[in-house]
């Protein structure tokens, strides 16, 4: 529950105020991680407390060696570290120049999916998510911090898509809601 203190819009900037919780959420990990390679504690602090507060935990390994790396950084006071919990999830990697990740999820029917990348640079890539059929159910291009949300049928896979056509390597975190 939100209360006073709690609300993780006050801890983001106006813009992020307009954003849905899943796009907020993906937008405070791209910026987690460009604070962390700049040193920028204090900015790093305030992106590792808006994601506390939105209940997210890694999905995989990767992501929480990144977490982990990232609190190893900031006072050990600053951050609750909790266990992890049920809600939101992300995925975080690189890619490389014309490279895609590809994942699969299974998604439950009748319960709202919400799914955002957030992704450094903020141009250049696509998300693409489709039924396990092969159909698009949502597209995203520029992919950063613009949410698929939908409602699927019945419980099936589903192939969540992060293309770089992009001339550099880029960030990405997804985030699964």
């Amino acid at each position: 529950m939100r209360g006073p203190g709690n609300d993780v819009t006050a801890l983001a900037s106006p813009e992020a105020a307009a954003m849905t919780s899943t796009e907020r959420l993906a937008n405070d990990l791209s910026a987690a991680g460009t604070a962390f390679e700049r040193s920028d504690l204090a900015t790093l602090e305030t992106h590792l407390r808006a994601i506390e507060l939105a209940g997210a935990s890694p999905s995989d390994r990767h992501s929480e060696e990144t977490m982990l790396e990232w609190r190893s950084v900031v006072s050990k006071d600053a951050l609750p570290m909790r266990g992890r919990a049920l809600g939101p999830a992300y995925i975080s990697g690189t890619l490389a120049p014309g490279a895609t990740l590809d994942t699969e999820q299974v998604l439950l029917g009748g319960k709202s999916v919400g799914i955002a990348a957030g992704t450094t640079p903020q141009g250049g890539l696509r998300l693409r998510v489709s039924r396990g059929d092969g159909k698009a159910v949502c597209e995203r291009s520029p992919a950063h911090a613009r949410e698929c949300r939908f409602v699927p049928a019945y419980t099936q896979r589903y192939r969540i898509e992060l293309f770089n056509s992009g001339t550099g390597n880029a960030r990405y975190h997804i985030v699964l809601e």
